[in-house]
Formats: structure tokens, C-alpha cells, sequence
């Protein structure tokens, strides 16, 4: 967000996209004027995060905002940091397990599965991000002219990739392309989107399986129209490896059904688990049909509670 005036806050980033959307999410839910600071940790400290301290950092001095938000341990040293030398005048908040004790934060938002405890931490099924009614309506707008010659009724298609909890062996991604061949074959145009873990070969499967055929395909080059594929489509058909992916497919309000891919995590495997037994998600099978579920916005949710602290965010809205 560029502006003449002083930020109201400061979200700390040290590149993951994913961490940086979540507070980005928070500050926008917030109708806060923000800056993202980059970090660019030491070698060692980026081994030994959280714990640690950074060295000096011209970008990071006075005057300090009101609040500051962060995510992903390597913001960590930043942020208890900052609260150092502003001598706590500022408001921090930090997104996800920080793996330390809460009250370095004033503020812990941290996932139902993993469980987390203390006084200042507050926890939601979904996590939060950018999505927003205001934002798919200006990205709708935005792509509106890339869609209008592929026929409805359209399925966004989110491939994630290989992490600690997700092989995708050639089996697997081989599951993945039957997968997208039996949502094609039911009438759904599919809008697909994939990410920098995707398998090369899969890639390259997709593009060949949707030749000729009705589609829209980000490979990753050139502006993402991840957003508008929620805004437009009417389901989804996502890669369980992303938390975030799952999360924001559901509060865009869209019906969404998960790929059958092993997972090796106790700790997403209790979210899954969760979210099908509570009908949020569905494992694709044979069919993929428009179902209703309850509405859920843990960005919303952590913003109210936000407000509802006595900060000096109270003087912002």
C-alpha cells in the first residue's frame, strides 16, 4: 500500500508468500494504512529462528506504527526486536505457532490443530488471507475479458506441490490428471493454477491433458489470476497440501473437494479430518456437485478481536 502518510502498521516479511497474505489480510480487514518490511536474516539467524537478534536494520527505526504484524519464524527476532526498541508502544501480533512462549507477542493467532494455549492466543479453523468480497469483485473486474469466450460453469483447480507432509510420487500425480480428466468429462471448465512446488512433470501432464480443450492455465509466468479464478468459479478442486489454499477456496464460499493424496502429517491430516467431518471439504471421487456449508472467516474473526483490545489501534476506525 503506497501512501504519503505514516503506516498505521508494519507487517514483517520475510518473503513466503503465504505468511505475508495472512497479514496482509489482517491489515486490510483492518483498514489499515501498512508497510511490508522485508528481512533479509543473517545465515545463522535464519538457522536459529526464533531465537536470536538481528543486527541493526536502517529500514527498521522510528518512528514505529501502532501495530505490527508478522508470520513464519523468521520474523520472529523482528518483531520481539521492534517491541524492544519502541519500548512496547507497538502492538504486535504474530500469525501462526511461534514455537516460543506467547507473551513475546501481545497478540497469537494460531490454527485449531495446533493446538496452542495461553492467555493472549486465539485460534480458528480456517487461516486467514486476502480474500474479501471487495477483492474478488476487483479482480472479477480485472479478468472479466480473459474469460469471456470459455464456457461455464467453471472449477478453479489449485496444484500445490511436494512438502514435508505431501510426496506427490508419479502415482499420485498421476491420480491428479485421471482427477482433472473426470472433472472435464462432468462439464466443468477448469481454471488451473499452479505454484513453484509443483512437479515439472506434472506440469507438463496437465498441459498436455487440457490441449484442445476448453481451460484457463497459470503456470506461473506473468501476473496470477488466482483471485479471480475464486471470484468466478462455482467449486473447487484443490491439493490438500496447502492449508491456506483449502482455507481461502472455503471463505470465498466455495464448495470444495480435495485430491486423494497421502498425507504424513498428524497435524494437517487433524485438519482435514476436521474440516470433512464438519462438511466443509469433500474427497473428489466421482462427482463434483454444489453443496451448502457454514460461512467461516478467520480473517474477519482475528480483526474484531483485534479492535476489541484496548490499543492505540482504537483511534485507527
Amino acid at each position: 500500500m503506497v501512501s504519503n502518510t505514516l503506516p498505521d502498521c508494519w507487517i514483517v516479511s520475510s518473503g513466503l508468500k503465504g505468511c505475508e497474505n495472512q497479514c496482509i489480510g489482517v491489515a486490510e480487514e483492518l483498514k489499515l494504512k501498512y508497510e511490508i518490511k522485508k528481512i533479509n536474516p543473517s545465515w545463522l539467524l535464519s538457522i536459529i529462528a526464533p531465537y536470536g537478534k538481528p543486527k541493526n536494520n536502517k529500514k527498521i527505526t522510528a518512528p514505529f506504527p501502532k501495530i505490527i504484524i508478522g508470520a513464519g519464524r523468521k520474523t520472529i527476532p523482528y518483531i520481539k526486536h521492534i517491541k524492544k526498541i519502541s519500548n512496547s508502544r507497538c502492538f504486535t501480533v504474530y500469525l501462526q505457532n511461534p514455537k516460543i512462549k506467547t507473551n513475546n507477542f501481545d497478540l497469537v493467532w494460531a490454527p485449531n490443530h495446533d493446538n496452542i494455549k495461553g492467555k493472549n492466543v486465539i485460534s480458528t479453523l480456517l487461516t486467514p488471507g486476502r480474500v474479501s468480497s471487495e477483492l474478488l469483485e476487483l479482480e472479477k473486474n480485472k479478468w472479466n475479458n480473459k474469460f469471456q469466450d470459455i464456457p461455464k460453469p467453471y472449477l478453479s483447480v489449485l496444484i500445490g506441490g511436494k512438502s514435508k507432509a505431501f510426496n506427490f510420487s508419479d502415482k499420485e500425480c498421476l491420480n491428479i490428471l485421471s482427477s482433472i480428466t473426470r472433472a472435464i468429462d462432468l462439464g466443468w471448465t477448469p481454471l488451473i493454477s499452479s505454484s513453484r512446488r509443483t512437479p515439472k512433470k506434472l506440469i507438463l501432464g496437465i498441459q498436455n491433458l487440457i490441449k484442445g480443450k476448453p481451460h484457463y492455465f497459470y503456470d506461473g509466468n506473468g501476473e496470477n489470476p488466482y483471485y479471480a479464478f475464486l471470484a468466478i468459479s462455482d467449486a473447487a478442486l484443490v491439493t490438500p497440501d496447502s492449508v491456506n489454499m483449502i482455507s481461502e477456496t472455503l471463505i470465498a464460499n466455495l464448495p470444495t473437494y480435495i485430491f486423494n493424496l497421502k498425507c504424513k502429517s498428524k497435524r494437517i491430516s487433524s485438519f482435514l479430518s476436521t474440516l470433512e467431518d464438519e462438511k466443509y471439504i469433500k474427497k473428489f471421487d466421482e462427482t463434483i456437485e454444489i453443496y451448502d456449508f457454514k460461512k467461516n472467516n478467520p480473517t474477519k474473526y482475528i480483526a474484531e478481536h483485534i479492535k476489541k483490545i484496548k490499543t492505540p489501534l482504537k483511534s485507527i476506525n
